[in-house]
């Protein structure tokens, strides 16, 4: 029955619920106490909701493109999705459409110019559409932003678009946040299954939604979100605040600031270095035990 609840992001199938818990509550402390200046704290009132084996099939193996989410493959290494690009030829041809623009959206012209004129390199295993695409993200955002970037579109693809998956997710959330529970914390796509939490459940008392790396603010992801201007004329009901964490170097949280879709949003930019969508990263820093702290300031005692 813990106060505060973490929702993971992607490409976590090959862990489980204490594996992420060992990084994330240890990192969240370490964010309170860089509010505090240091002051040490006690253990932390936390638990994690793990759904990430819901996207592996019925063999324990990542899906293999049929039934619930199986087309939402990534690995875990750094955190990030070590997609095998030659499975890229497998998504349909709306799949590739949109990830073509999310891909264009998230680089911006300028990137996407500079990678067409660069002689190819990398990326051989890619599909000639995206070749240009993966180089754009790269130029953008460091080296491995592609891979990072297919990772996260294909996997919040799958929680929106599959019923059955999404159906699964939701119910891990669901189980894990209890009356007892004052802040939601999702990053990456958590932070949309997080979101979804909030508008199922408009009767809950949450006194803080504190959504880190999200690419909630993206065209693609609120394209297939069931209501995503839910809470937009105000915060969604059941919650007292929302701040939103983010490196503006994160291919996931590219679209900048969620108060540009949802005003009451509290945004906040941090620097998360060489790993801008590393979780450790964000829940270390001060600003984020700061937003914790204001919710739960029985925490500084």
């Amino acid at each position: 029955m813990s106060v505060i609840v973490g929702v993971h992001g992607i490409a976590q199938q090959q862990l489980g619920r204490g594996q992420l818990a060992a990084v994330w509550s240890p990192s969240l402390t370490d964010g309170v106490e860089a509010a505090l200046s240091g002051r040490r704290v006690a253990e932390l009132p936390f638990d994690l909701a793990y759904y990430g084996r819901l996207f592996l099939d019925a063999t324990g193996r990542t899906g293999s493109g049929t039934g619930a989410g199986a087309r939402a493959r990534a690995g875990t290494k750094a955190g990030a999705a070590a997609e095998d690009p030659a499975d890229l030829a497998e998504l349909s041809h709306e799949e590739q459409e949109e990830l073509l623009a999310a891909a264009h959206d998230a680089a911006g012209a300028q990137a996407f110019e500079a990678s067409a004129t660069q002689a190819t390199k990398g990326y051989s295993r890619v599909p000639q559409p995206f070749q240009v695409a993966f180089r754009a993200l790269d130029w953008r955002f460091g080296p491995g932003a592609a891979l990072l970037f297919v990772g996260a579109f294909r996997q919040v693809r799958s929680y929106l678009r599959d019923p059955e998956l999404k159906a699964g997710i939701d119910a891990v959330v669901d189980a894990s946040v209890t009356a007892d529970t004052r802040v939601l914390v999702g990053h990456s796509l958590g932070s949309v299954v997080a979101f979804e939490f909030v508008r199922r459940h408009p009767r809950s008392k949450l006194d803080l939604l504190l959504t880190v790396g999200s690419p909630l603010g993206t065209r693609f992801v609120r394209a297939l979100m069931p209501h995503p201007d839910h809470g937009a004329s105000g915060l969604p009901p059941g919650l007292k605040e929302w701040v939103n964490v983010r490196d503006a170097r994160d291919p996931v949280a590219f679209a900048g600031d969620l108060s540009e879709h949802w005003p009451r949003v509290r945004d906040v930019t941090v620097d998360n270095g060489g790993d801008a969508h590393a979780v450790s990263r964000y829940l270390s820093k001060k600003q984020t035990g700061a937003a914790v702290l204001e919710a739960l300031p029985d925490l500084a005692r």
